[in-house]
């Protein structure tokens, strides 16, 4: 305790002694914060002039310095001075020829970039620039060095005025040029100043200016009414209505493509071009044109190059991010527009609406209606494919009412937008397909049909191998797969298409459709072809059945469920060898029961289903002697059995040609006009009457309970005018004749009477046990030879005819 109050004491005595006593020491120590302060606000005052003097001026509170110097010729560049510091300079060996640009954020006023753009060489730096990586109220101090305008166009100038300049236009070739702007500054508010050329001089004078200015610089407006206010759109010729028929409560609008690069596009709103040959410069690449979200009147309009230039696609997706919302966006490609279309415009047209603008290849043509801030997809678009070989495609010509409550869709409506690159590869390989190898077909998808009834998945039929054996016919050959690879329920895994050394074609083109193939080597004949074929694919395969198509053959729909319903009576009947789906005699006068199935004496063939157990019994190993002829000739196997055949035929064979005069009656056989059944799951009406006893059965019966075809109908026969007439419809009649003679001139003569096949020499088709059945005028009509068994069934007052 002692000890502090000593220390106390010589404390007082050492500032008594020192300073005079506590009273003069508070006043020094006040005096030395005094003079601190003044000394701190001196060091603030000069720091303030020595950063004035940079720029050469001192601003008041609130106000930014600039001092700006274009360059001087091409031997002295220019200098930026900004809030007291130069930025750029030859100093600083930051500066080019161009324009020479420093960048402050709007907000912070502080410098965020500099950069120099040469547009003596090129404007899509700056425009790419300006557009995209700087937000609106960004400040811009500008200074030309050497020439800005050689390749400055008018999209660079028009961002120029969207930044306040209003005296871009008038700066020539090398002549001086300087702006304080901000982007969204209305136009004539910038600082602004050039300096012209005179007569005798090569440059402008250089530019030199200091001052002050306030950021904002003036009046802001949004970029898009900016653009709107600078766009100038002068309509072009009237089309009422917009080609539309029926009044519109909504838009009217039409759209073209343009035609080739011959004919120019157009873009018609309220009866108006707004877009059309020499109107607002229609034509190659993206037109443009956008509507008031209210009005719906035309507030922009563009053309966007993308063909020739990237630029033109960066120019593209700063239009379209400037849009406002609800902007309605009207697009039409002409020519072509997908050579420098880049991904950040087709994310834009994406973000309007498009589900299909990026599938743009070269030369397609596309047209859309889309919105700025749209919800979804829009439901106004379609895409025209260029041809696999690059020629035009089908132009776009669409008369359209917008209507007032436009809106997107959840879901991508459904647009023909992929193309099948595989099958264009193909087409440019391959000729002789011109059917399938269309423009307008080349891009459908190859996909298979399922089945309706999934019951049916496990059914027989659908375990079954096809073989397909082409001719040469290179289309006939694409419409056989593409019918196989359309009928419901097929697995194209199970699909073999024969191939040999001289097409292998086939084996690409069965490749397509994921169909299977095997070369067999080359083969001359046809008929050695098919044989080795059917020999080949029973090796390969264990199934019970086989499933044959023979050339230029065209399936129907229902052919699979034909052949499925017919199943079970070909397995529980070894008399039956197979199925058939082509009537010979299934002409259009004489078919026509569509449920109906017959047994026949002889092999169709075309297009058949045939039994393992048939050909391991009566062909294998004997395939050059039961089958060495086509099927239309008539295979003869070792043992007698049937077919069973519709009524009417589930395929169509296409019509026979031959210079060869023996084959003429081929051509009777296929020119003439056929039934073909068009209709699904056609249930047939008599499967339980197909086996041997029971179809004998069922035919005693119906030819018993047949009324009698008047004989004297019959002398009509020959005639090119008349028709043999029915005395009723509906029913049923029989016509009982003598048929003696070898060459069965009676059988033939009826035939030819009711225009049945018949040929010289050739043998009948479709008998079963020297009857014929077929189907003429809504009722069925039975021809019985003297040496059927169903002769006997004749009544005593029926007549013969003889």
């Amino acid at each position: 305790m002692k000890s502090r109050t000593g220390m106390r004491r010589r404390g007082r005595r050492f500032i008594n002694r020192s300073c005079g006593g506590c009273k003069p020491l508070v006043l020094w120590i006040l005096a030395a914060l005094a003079v601190s302060l003044l000394l701190l606000r001196f060091h603030h005052k000069h720091e303030k002039d020595q950063k004035g003097s940079a720029c050469g001026v001192s601003c008041p509170a609130g106000q930014k310095s600039f001092y700006i110097k274009t360059g001087t010729d091409k031997t002295v560049g220019p200098t930026i001075c900004y809030d007291g510091e130069i930025y750029m300079s030859d100093e600083k060996q930051n500066i080019g020829r161009g324009l020479n640009v420093l960048f402050i954020d709007g907000d912070s006023h502080k410098v965020i970039d500099q950069k120099v753009f040469d547009t003596y060489a090129e404007d899509q730096t700056f425009l790419q620039f300006v557009q995209l990586k700087i937000k609106d109220g960004t400040v811009v101090i500008l200074a030309s060095f050497d020439e800005i305008t050689y390749s400055m166009k008018d999209d660079a100038k028009k961002w120029l005025k969207l930044m306040g300049a209003s005296k871009i236009e008038k700066v020539k070739f090398r002549e001086s040029y300087l702006l304080i702007g901000q982007r969204g500054l209305k136009q004539g508010h910038a600082i602004e100043f050039f300096n012209p050329k005179t007569e005798n001089e090569q440059y402008g004078a250089a530019l030199e200016k200091k001052g002050c200015f306030h950021i904002p610089l003036g009046p802001m407006e949004d970029i898009t009414k900016l653009l709107a206010e600078l766009t100038i759109i002068k309509p072009g010729s009237n089309l009422e209505n917009c080609g539309l028929k029926s009044k519109c409560e909504g838009t009217p609008i039409q759209v073209f493509t343009g035609d080739m690069d011959s004919s120019m596009p157009h873009i018609c709103v309220a009866g108006k071009m707004i877009m059309e040959k020499e109107v607002n410069n229609a034509g190659r690449g993206i037109n443009i044109v956008v509507l008031h979200k209210d009005t719906r009147e035309p507030k922009l309009v563009a053309r966007f190059d993308t063909y020739e230039s990237s630029r033109d696609s960066t120019s593209l997706e700063a239009f379209m991010k400037q849009l406002s919302d609800g902007d309605i966006v009207i697009g039409v490609i002409s020519d072509d527009a997908s050579r420098k279309l880049e991904q950040g415009a087709v994310q834009e047209l994406n973000a309007l609406g498009s589900s299909a603008i990026q599938n743009l290849r070269f030369r397609d043509v596309w047209y859309f209606v889309g919105q700025k801030g749209i919800q979804g997809f829009t439901e106004l678009e379609e895409l025209s494919f260029a041809t696999y070989d690059g020629d035009w495609p089908t132009p776009i010509k669409k008369s359209i009412c917008l209507p007032n409550n436009f809106s997107g869709v959840k879901v991508a409506p459904v647009i023909s937008t992929n193309r099948n690159i595989e099958r264009r590869e193909f087409c440019k390989k391959y000729d002789g397909y011109s059917e399938f190898c269309d423009a307008q077909r080349v891009d459908e998808q190859l996909k298979t049909v399922p089945l309706q009834d999934k019951t049916k998945e496990k059914d027989e039929i659908y375990r079954t191998p096809i073989l397909i054996i082409p001719g040469l016919d290179h289309n006939a050959l694409a419409r056989t797969l593409e019918t196989t690879h359309s009928l419901p329920g097929v697995r194209p895994e199970l699909v073999t298409v024969v191939v040999d050394e001289q097409t292998l074609d086939h084996g690409e083109l069965a490749a397509l459709f994921k169909f299977q193939n095997f070369s067999l080597g080359t083969v001359p004949r046809y008929e050695d072809k098919m044989n080795s074929a059917i020999e080949k694919e029973f090796q390969q395969t264990q199934s019970k059945y086989l499933i044959v198509i023979e050339e230029e053959i065209v399936l129907t729909a229902d052919f699979m469920d034909f052949m499925s319903q017919c199943l079970p009576a070909l397995e529980s009947d070894d008399s039956l060898y197979g199925i058939s789906a082509f009537n010979y005699n299934g002409f259009e006068t004489t078919s026509g029961d569509r449920s109906q199935v017959n047994r026949v004496e002889d092999f169709p063939g075309l297009a058949f289903l045939l039994k393992r157990s048939v050909y391991e019994s009566q062909m294998k190993n004997a395939m050059d002697k039961c089958c060495n002829k086509r099927s239309w000739d008539s295979w003869t196997l070792k043992s007698p059995g049937e077919m069973l055949v519709p009524d009417v035929s589930r395929v169509f064979r296409l019509p026979y040609q031959s210079s060869n005069d023996a084959n003429n009656y081929l051509e009777n056989l296929f020119y003439k006009p056929r039934l073909t059944i068009t209709e699904e799951n056609v249930q047939l009406k008599n499967l339980d009457s197909l086996k041997s006893t029971l179809y004998e059965e069922e035919m005693k019966e119906k030819i018993k309970s047949s009324k009698p075809f008047p004989h004297e109908e019959l002398k009509k026969c020959g005639s090119k005018v008349d028709t043999l007439d029915l005395p009723s419809k509906g029913g049923s009649f029989v016509i009982y004749f003598a048929d003696k003679d070898s060459k069965r001139a009676i059988f033939h003569k009826l035939c030819k009477c009711f225009g049945l096949y018949s040929a010289p020499d050739k043998p009948l088709k479709g008998l079963h046990k020297d009857s014929l059945r077929f189907f003429y005028k809504e009722s069925t009509i039975f021809l019985v030879g003297s040496g059927s068994p169903y002769f006997e069934i004749k009544p005593d007052d029926v007549k013969v005819y003889e």
